[in-house]
């Protein structure tokens, strides 16, 4: 709460700063007398974070530990400075922009907001603002300066900083994805590091003595986040060799900051003007014959040695002096030095004619001989110079005479003043100033047109780029029309001839032709217009990627009607693993936070799926990884991954409520693009494209992408359903992508060797670590979408499906008055066996009820539709794996039912296990399968057969416990 005014300190600042902030959900303005008090670490931001086109800064919402939850950041520099906060172990609370601090500055009304707002564990209040030197103007300088002396007056400390130590900050930013909690839970992994640690010792050798590294790296690195171990993070990259110790060892992180690694204080020496580094510049060439000043006498340089200069003396016997003397005296300068040509730009050499590059080197012969006496072509080592050239007895001048004469006599019409222009040339450019370059000479990119001419028809093509495609014609027209427009104000131009005009607009529209699509011409114009960055990934987890795009596939949706739907699909930047992808008929955000849960659970295996594709035959390090999560006993051949850091767009679908709560559960950073910006995406832009392509295409429905190339009658070919189509999308990606190379993998240090998905994973898991995000049955169903209902005397009736449940409390009012009494319903809309409802009449546990006919309808995924359809490979390989990819395509092309080829008649026993097993709707996430099978039914007469055995819905048990050890 806002406190009384503060009297004590009877200071007009108080008086003279307004706080301006947002407590309790209202905006409130105070005097700084009256709003001191309030615990700013608390207080939601007081602007908005913009994403505007073509923003140098990237806002976006980093987690921290110490808070809990989203903290805002405003450029990446700030987010480094976040990191560095949580980091610190004396920070207890973190808030952005807190504040607008309003003061008058002479007329002027000034207002600035701190970048944050920092409670420290003693109770003492920061506030920081984060800006780098070099972009500290006036006004900036000001604004901090009136800040500085509002802390002042109120007993808050105030620190302006910039940009960290770069090696610092590197290690930080490593250590700062195992900063969460699930990173140290390993059982007893931490105490063995601690004791191994005791002794100082380097860092790989130390976990693989605790155990295994997949295991025991996330367990260091988290120590190393929290205080317990130690290292020098300021000296050098952490590496293999790099020194860890316990905390009662060498001092870093919080306690470096006097020797220049603080948290908020930047390195000294390491920008700005002031910078040693920036000061330091090689010293001078000292080469034989050249004249320097040495103890205030100009000597000539007679020898040089590495350690040792001679040089002359006038009226005496040469001197040695040692080199390191000469360089250290203040009155040394190198006064003349030797003709040096420069190197002759081969490229441009080789553009001129022949017979021009014939005729510059006679020149240079005639040019050396004019300098130095001699023509090192024409004349041997030993050769002396001609008396008419010799240096030492005529003057350069009366070189250039001779050399004038000497070519006159010999035929050639040449002047003292050409031989001085053509020396001259030759000692600036090189060979290249001696040439005839006029066979090269550059002309003007548009000829003869006029200026104004070019800037109308560059406008004319800016008025188009989101217009629909003409010809040149319109664009011609319109720019006769701007031309008219500038005349009318005085400025009359002519306009050239019609063929003058197409030859200009094709150079103006070069590489972006009028005649394009507009797609590609918005695509164009609105890209990029810097060179591209890159993402400095590291580590799988550390940046993915989220977006949706329609699928150019035709699939029969509920009720046999035939439509498209949408593809949502998540990429790690690091291995192009895509972690999760889901097909729906329109994206919501909810499908967006199931997506999460997706990417931090297994794919299981599924009936059907070749036996090459389990990730125990893949390169992944089955074994080890199942060590670490039990959950891995029968899973595909896909990495599990956990973001730390999610890039989207700004689509509703990605930034609600609900995904951002989705991502600050899972603790994963927010991170929006710029608006219109789709290359900051660009690596799940084309991993979209490309399943848009090298999977889609075969599948029967297939439209293209664009009505230019859809064929005819696609609507009454055999169409898959959404969830066949989905079935078939998980297979792919486990079997052709995840095993396809990448041009984006390859090795820097061997470019022509590409990796593939699992390859990449399997090396970057090796320095990174595994760690594994087990949802609790709550958490799994938080993250579920959630619909409203009535509990009825015959249970809960979600899309013409009935579910019940002996603890469901019906016909009763739920207490929610939002809700007109609804219920709270939560349910997987990739499982369709069963929901869960929050009973608001106790603690809000939840209710399970399942789907009435489940008992008639067994679950695709039950032991007797896996027995019947998987068939054991020997042994997974390349080929095994190939030959499973080309079956899915040759299935997928073929469409439900194997249009292509003539169906066998199947048994009853085949039509039994069909019908049950497409009654429901495959799930994504499986459940551990226990490790011992169901006892057989007994044999019975096949007509007296029984249904088989209903077995719960198999991707995920939200009510197993993940941690339980078998």
């Amino acid at each position: 709460m806002v406190g009384e005014p503060l009297h004590a300190y009877g200071d007009p600042v108080l008086s003279a700063f307004n706080l301006d902030f947002f407590n309790a959900g209202r905006r409130q303005r105070v005097a700084l007398g009256a709003g001191w008090n309030v615990r700013f670490e608390s207080v939601p931001p007081v602007r908005g974070f913009r994403w505007n086109k073509g923003d140098r800064s990237f806002p976006g919402w980093y987690y921290t530990v110490t808070t809990g939850g989203h903290v805002g950041y405003e450029s990446w520099l700030e987010r480094d400075r976040l990191i560095l906060l949580d980091f610190a172990s004396d920070v207890v609370g973190i808030a952005s922009q807190p504040f607008w601090l309003h003061w008058r500055d002479g007329e002027e009304r000034r207002r600035h907001a701190p970048d944050y707002f920092v409670r420290l564990a003693d109770g003492r209040s920061r506030v920081v603002d984060v800006r780098a030197e070099d972009q500290v103007d006036e006004r900036t300088a000001e604004a901090f300066a009136a800040t500085e002396r509002a802390c002042s007056a109120v007993g808050w400390e105030f620190v302006h900083v910039g940009v960290p130590d770069p090696v610092f900050m590197a290690n930080v930013r490593w250590l700062a994805r195992y900063r969460h909690e699930r990173c140290g839970r390993a059982a007893g992994v931490a105490e063995r590091l601690l004791e191994v640690f005791r002794r100082p010792g380097p860092l790989r050798m130390g976990a693989e003595e605790a155990g295994d590294v997949l295991g025991v790296l996330p367990v260091l690195f988290h120590l190393l986040w929290t205080g317990a171990l130690r290292a020098d993070l300021g000296g050098a990259l952490l590496g293999s060799d790099t020194v860890v110790q316990t905390s009662d060892g060498m001092a870093v992180g919080p306690m470096r900051e006097s020797q220049g690694h603080g948290l908020l204080r930047p390195r000294l020496g390491t920008r700005g003007e002031g910078s040693q580094m920036r000061r330091l510049s090689r010293p001078a060439a000292i080469g034989v014959g050249e004249r320097v000043r040495f103890g205030g006498q100009v000597r000539a340089v007679l020898a040089v040695s590495a350690q040792v200069v001679t040089l002359s003396a006038e009226g005496g016997s040469p001197r040695e002096i040692p080199l390191a003397m000469l360089l250290g005296d203040e009155s040394f300068e190198v006064l003349s030095s030797r003709v040096r040509m420069p190197l002759p730009p081969v490229s441009l050499l080789e553009a001129l004619p022949e017979h021009a590059r014939e005729k510059a080197l006679w020149w240079e012969g005639h040019i050396l001989e004019v300098l130095h006496g001699t023509d090192p072509a024409a004349a041997g080592e030993d050769a002396g110079p001609r008396p008419e050239y010799d240096p030492a007895r005529h003057s350069l001048t009366a070189r250039e005479r001779a050399k004038a004469a000497e070519l006159t006599a010999a035929g050639y019409r040449v002047s003292v003043s050409t031989i001085g222009n053509f020396r001259r040339r030759y000692q600036i450019e090189g060979l290249l100033g001696l040439a005839d370059r006029r066979p090269v000479r550059k002309k003007p990119q548009f000829g003869k047109v006029d200026d104004a001419v070019v800037e109308a028809m560059r406008k004319a093509l800016k008025e188009g780029e989101d217009d629909s495609t003409r010809t040149g014609t319109y664009i011609i027209w319109r720019t006769s029309e701007i031309l008219q427009e500038a005349g009318e104000e005085g400025q009359e131009v002519e306009l050239p001839s019609q063929a003058t005009l197409y030859r200009l607009l094709a150079k103006l529209s070069q590489g972006n032709p009028i005649s394009g699509t507009a797609r590609n011409r918005r695509s164009r114009a609105h890209g990029a217009k810097a060179p591209f960055g890159q993402w400095t990934v590291f580590a799988p987890g550390e940046v993915v990627q989220i977006d949706s795009t329609p699928l150019d596939v035709l699939v029969r949706l509920d009720d046999g009607v035939v439509g498209k739907v949408e593809l949502t699909g998540m990429i790690d930047v690091a291995t192009r693993t895509v972690t999760a992808a889901v097909l729906r008929p329109s994206t919501k955000s909810v499908d967006a936070s199931v997506l999460l849960a997706r990417t931090v659970t297994p794919e299981l295996m599924r009936p059907g799926w070749a036996d090459a594709l389990r990730m125990s035959r893949s390169v992944l390090p089955y074994r080890r990884l199942l060590n670490i999560d039990e959950r891995l006993e029968h899973a595909a051949a896909k990495p599990v991954i956990v973001p730390e850091m999610i890039v989207c767009d700004h689509g509703m679908v990605f930034i609600s409520r609900n995904f951002k709560a989705s991502c600050r559960f899972l603790e994963i950073d927010f991170q929006p693009t710029h608006k219109a910006s789709p290359f900051q995406k660009g690596h799940v832009e084309k991993m979209l494209d490309s399943v848009g392509t090298v999977f889609a295409q075969f599948v029967a429905g297939y439209t293209g992408r664009s009505t230019d190339h859809r064929g005819r009658n696609l609507d009454k070919q055999s169409l898959w359903s959404l969830p066949e189509l989905q079935e078939l999308l998980d297979e792919w990606l486990v079997a052709t992508w995840q095993n396809r190379e990448h041009d984006g993998l390859r090795d820097p240090l061997h470019p022509g060797r590409s990796f593939t998905p699992n390859e990449k994973y399997a090396a970057l898991v090796e320095a990174c670590g595994y760690v594994s995000v087990a949802l609790s049955a709550e958490d799994y169903i938080e993250l579920l979408p959630s619909v409203w209902r009535a509990v009825n005397d015959y249970g809960i009736r979600i899309k013409r499906r009935t579910y019940d449940g002996p603890g469901l409390i019906r016909r009763q009012h739920s207490g929610v008055m939002e809700k007109k009494g609804l219920w709270e319903i939560h349910h997987d809309p990739y499982d369709i066996s069963r929901i869960w409802v929050r009973n608001h009449h106790g603690d809000g546990e939840w209710i399970e009820a399942t789907w009435k006919h489940l008992r008639h309808t067994p679950v695709p995924f039950g032991d007797l539709a896996w027995d019947h359809a998987a068939q054991g490979l020997p042994e997974g390989t390349e080929a095994e794996i190939a030959e499973a990819a080309a079956a899915l395509l040759t299935r997928a092309h073929a469409g439900p039912g194997g249009t292509n080829a003539k169906p066998r008649k199947r048994s009853r026993r085949d039509k039994q296990v069909a019908a049950r097993t497409k009654a429901a709707l495959p799930v994504a996430i499986p459940p551990p399968v226990p490790n011992t099978a169901p006892d057989p039914e007994p044999p019975q007469p096949e007509e007296e057969e029984p249904l088989a055995k209903v077995i719960p819905l198999g991707l995920f048990d939200p009510l197993a416990d993940p941690w339980k050890t078998r």
